[in-house]
């Protein structure tokens, strides 16, 4: 329960962080009163299924088949953790429980551990970067900074070290004074003798980590510190955004949010000339064209009926960034996309959703007719997304130099690997595209946001978010909040977006170099923690043969 705690939440918007460095405490010292990897394992599906149904209940309003969506997610973690757990509890008894005092690595490898774990389950089809350790932590000083270097995982390993620390000095300082597998049970005085016993060899390993780990927690924040301060704007330009809080997923309403979008847009517009500026561009929130667009035709020529949108686009006479469904192929398919329509309107670029909601906007093996009958007559789900298969950028024109812009779609820009992408192929800015409002719930886009946060300072360059219902925003490339909407409300704003030189981050350059290396070091432990286990067994069986 600590870790949805230490998240977004109901209570907490952006989560109680101190808490984020304690959250696995219980569970590691659980680990290590168990002598059994099966047992070991149960403890970890409880914790799988618990803490993720906890921090992400508000999936259960994901539409017509949120069942699938909470009951899947929940059954996916447990099943994750079942398996992290058991490989958990081999970490933290090995070397042998009975040398426990001498294994001076454990914090160390339990980190590692789950820093790897952290990034197995955010990249890939199954994907999910939500509920890290590191979004705490991102809240705490300037270690936020630090992704410009490592990426979300090296606060991740930040986070899980704290928390095997705390555990490794609960368990060398009595929590337990006998081994696992033991009848004897810890009394007051054996309790209190252990805890005289400041200087003996466990405490002064456990001592010597608390010590290091906040050195290196200051130092990293003084590195932190030092890498923001050299961010500085060399100018800036404005962005009209558009939130709906328009449920545009209710059948026969397309037509009606499109015009309140429209409406919205002119207040916007009007803003902008209230406060004596020209935005660059208007940004809208995902699929609010909910029918492909392709220039002007004979729907988009006469739909709305209160102003037509190709009448709309051209009287505005300012280029427009929203989201559309656009057809892949001659199958029927269609992608979740971005496109950019200029004031003539004209479609000119378009962007495809390349990060899919796994078993809601894609499905594995969608063609075969068994498993579309599955979803469409079980769960309820009629269609799905084709995944796109480039990072195109978007160029709108602006005073002195064309604005070069990346536009994920919804929880695209919580996926480092999108923007980073979107920014190899020559972004200088974040234009986010996103529709949380099914969900209700404040912590929901929250969570979100957290974890978008993190795109700008990995790249150094700003975010603008364009929902539908929140968080509306702009961040700028030092991670910080320059202007927001509130949430669940119509609304709408004309951002000022700073612009700043290309930095070429290390995380730009390397990538999820941080995690790959807790990943390949954890494999490379378990295959040589495997290798000595079986010469030393092969060595028994010799001497019991002589």
């Amino acid at each position: 329960m600590l870790l949805p705690l230490a998240l977004p939440n109901e209570w907490f918007d952006l989560g109680v962080s101190g808490v984020g460095l304690i959250a696995l405490v219980p569970a590691f010292v659980a680990l290590w009163r168990t002598d059994r990897p099966r047992r070991a394992a149960g403890l970890g599906a409880l914790f799988g299924a618990v803490s993720t149904a906890i921090a992400n209940y508000w999936l259960a309003f994901f539409g017509d088949f949120s069942i699938w969506t909470i009951g899947g997610t929940v059954l996916a973690y447990t099943v994750f953790n079942y398996a992290l757990f058991a490989v958990l509890h081999t970490a933290i008894h090995r070397p042998a429980s009975a040398d426990f005092i001498h294994d001076v690595w454990r914090p160390a490898r339990i980190a590692l551990l789950w820093t790897a774990y952290e990034f197995v389950k955010s990249v890939g089809f199954l994907g999910y970067p939500w509920g890290l350790v590191a979004y705490p932590v991102a809240e705490i000083g300037y270690l936020d900074q630090l992704v410009e270097l490592t990426g979300t995982w090296g606060l991740s390993f930040l986070g899980a070290l704290a928390n095997a620390v705390a555990a490794d000095w609960v368990i060398r300082n009595g929590y337990r004074t006998t081994l696992p597998g033991t009848t004897e049970q810890p009394g007051a005085q054996q309790l209190s003798v252990r805890l005289r016993k400041v200087f003996t060899a466990p405490t002064r390993i456990a001592y010597g980590w608390i010590a290091t780990s906040a050195a290196l927690f200051l130092v990293l924040g003084l590195l932190g510190r030092s890498l923001v301060a050299r961010i500085e704007p060399t100018g800036s330009y404005h962005v009209a955004v558009v939130q709906q809080n328009v449920d545009s997923w209710f059948p026969g309403r397309f037509s009606d949010a499109l015009d309140t979008a429209q409406i919205l847009t002119d207040r916007a517009m009007a803003q902008a000339q209230e406060i004596g500026v020209e935005p660059v561009a208007v940004l809208w929130s995902e699929t609010v064209l909910r029918r492909p667009y392709f220039g002007p035709d004979e729907f988009y020529e006469t739909e709305p009926v209160r102003e037509p949108f190709v009448d709309f686009v051209r009287r505005t006479g300012v280029p427009l960034v929203t989201g559309a469904a656009m057809p892949a192929n001659t199958l029927g398919d269609g992608h979740n996309s971005a496109i950019l329509i200029d004031p003539d309107a004209r479609l000119v670029t378009t962007y495809a959703k390349q990060q899919l909601v796994p078993f809601a906007e894609a499905i594995p093996l969608w063609r075969l007719a068994p498993v579309r009958i599955f979803f469409r007559e079980v769960i309820g789900l009629y269609g799905t997304w084709l995944p796109g298969s480039s990072s195109t950028v978007f160029s709108i024109p602006a005073p002195g130099a064309p604005i070069i812009a990346g536009a994920p779609i919804c929880f695209e820009d919580s996926f480092a690997w999108v923007t980073r992408q979107l920014a190899a192929n020559g972004a200088e800015v974040m234009l986010n595209l996103t529709n949380n409002s099914w969900s209700r719930q404040r912590s929901a886009q929250l969570q979100h946001f957290v974890a978008a946060r993190l795109r700008t300072i990995e790249l150094r360059m700003p975010l603008v978010r364009g929902t539908n219902s929140g968080v509306t925003a702009v961040i700028d490339a030092r991670g910080v909040t320059t202007a927001s909407l509130p949430m669940f409300e119509s609304a709408t704003a004309v951002f000022e977006v700073p612009r700043y030189p290309r930095y070429r981050t290390l995380y730009l350059r390397a990538g999820d170099w941080f995690g790959w290396g807790a990943l390949f070091g954890i494999a490379a432990w378990l295959v040589t923690l495997t290798y000595r286990e079986r010469k030393e067994s092969a060595r028994r069986q010799a001497g019991i043969r002589l």
